[in-house]
């Protein structure tokens, strides 16, 4: 999940054509992930069209925030520029290094903007509280790990309500300005989602990749033919496995939640014994679309 400024949000309506104001989703992680116009993985030694060979630079954006990080992939995928993540390293070539100097600009300067806005809150501020009390302390902990990686003003509540049973000094609310509610209720919902993936796979992010361009060769296969054996038995391998794979890096938990119940759904069609022709060429041709920006 990222959290834009209006200014950075603007710089990517713009580079969209005001089609849609989210870029679209690309992993990131762990693993080696390229993202170019054709897919095609950066470290084959050619340049980036393919021509003569040369260096590749490595940008260590380890003291970075999640979100920076997060910011800079988009615009990399926004402006399509091929590259590749090896953990918390951008890997580009030489070739492109005006290019993305000044996109990692644009984001320490939306950072930079961002800090120097912030104040604490302050006793004319209007506050919402989100009730924390069922919390376990882990949670709350991660919970204001990411509101201070997000930088938003926050106090944890330890004095409650007089009608709450809560032991005294226990937090019982998480008190933010009500200008803040929307991201904050943003940054829960991620969270807990991802907590109830707890127990799912974690796949790197050349495993991620791989997995979903299974599933949208899959996919193009049956919304060209329904009844395409091969484009089947790609659905049933991949939608299987998706259903339980952790939220890679990347994505938000409810979006990737969104894209399994959509394969699961699809999935659904194919195993049925009575399935519409037409419904399953069309949610096939949907997430066809809905993968051809991930892949």
């Amino acid at each position: 999940m990222v959290l834009m400024s209006a200014a950075f949000r603007d710089r990517l309506r713009r580079a969209l054509g005001d089609a849609d104001p989210e870029p679209p989703a690309v992993e990131l992680s762990d693993g080696v992930l390229a993202v170019g116009d054709d897919g095609d993985d950066p470290g084959d030694g050619e340049g980036p069209d393919g021509g003569e060979a040369g260096e590749w630079l490595a940008y260590e954006l380890h003291e970075w925030s999640l979100e920076s990080r997060v910011m800079l992939q988009q615009l990399l995928v926004v402006d399509k520029v091929v590259h590749s993540w090896q953990g918390t390293t951008l890997m580009v070539h030489e070739s492109l290094e005006d290019t993305v100097d000044a996109l990692v600009d644009e984001v320490e300067e939306t950072e930079r903007a961002k800090e120097a806005t912030a104040r604490p809150i302050g006793p004319e501020d209007s506050l919402t509280a989100f009730e924390l009390a069922e919390w376990p302390e882990a949670l709350r902990a991660e919970l204001v790990e990411l509101l201070i990686q997000a930088r938003v003003p926050h106090v944890l509540d330890t004095e409650g309500d007089a009608d709450q049973a809560t032991v005294p000094g226990e937090v019982c609310d998480l008190l933010v300005r009500e200008a803040d509610e929307d991201r904050v209720e943003l940054v829960i919902d991620d969270l807990l989602a991802r907590e109830e993936e707890a127990q799912f796979e974690e796949l790197d992010g050349l495993e991620v990749n791989e997995l979903l361009s299974a599933l949208f060769v899959a996919c193009d296969r049956l919304r060209r033919d329904p009844g395409d054996l091969d484009g089947m038995r790609g659905v049933v391998t991949s939608a299987r496995r998706i259903a339980g794979v952790r939220t890679p890096f990347g994505f938000s938990a409810p979006n990737w939640r969104t894209l399994r119940n959509s394969v699961g759904g699809l999935l659904h069609l194919v195993e049925g014994e009575d399935t519409d022709r037409d419904d399953l060429r069309e949610l096939a041709h949907r997430l066809s679309d809905t993968l051809r920006t991930l892949v």
